[in-house]
């Protein structure tokens, strides 16, 4: 099992709420979020202005996706607290089936992950008090 967690993401014109995953394993030096080709188009994010971006992955290979130039907003839902809001670089990448939140975004909005085997987190604040369970993987693909 992984850890995934609801987000509500603004696109140009709407707004969506999915799964993500969250990837410690991502290290990004900003707030990064990946978002599969399908995702961007039902956010009318393919519209707006992009460059080429190379990423690396696991096992050392690198994969090109589109840079929004325009950082997105998001949104942590939770069923019992405001949601948590930060804004993000967006990169859709073909070929990508889910939502991926780099370790970045993941600390602005306050993620601590308690087992990433059993999907377990809290937020920060909550940190010793609450435990959360990871949410069902959505796949856009």
């Amino acid at each position: 099992m992984a850890l995934r967690v609801r987000l509500r993401i603004r696109g140009s014109e709407t707004s969506i709420t999915t799964s993500a995953l969250v990837n410690s394993g991502f290290e990004a030096e900003e707030p990064q979020l990946v978002i599969p080709i399908k995702l961007a188009e039902a956010l009318s994010l393919t519209n707006l202005q992009a460059s080429i971006e190379d990423l690396s992955v696991a096992g050392g290979g690198r994969v090109s996706g589109y840079r929004i130039e325009e950082r997105i907003s998001v949104e942590l839902i939770m069923e019992d607290r405001k949601p948590v809001k930060a804004e993000a670089v967006a990169t859709i990448l073909p070929g990508e089936g889910e939502v991926i939140i780099s370790d970045n975004l993941a600390s602005n909005l306050g993620i601590v992950i308690l087992d990433p085997h059993k999907g377990l987190w809290c937020l920060r604040d909550e940190l010793n008090r609450r435990e959360r369970t990871t949410v069902q993987s959505e796949k856009w693909i």
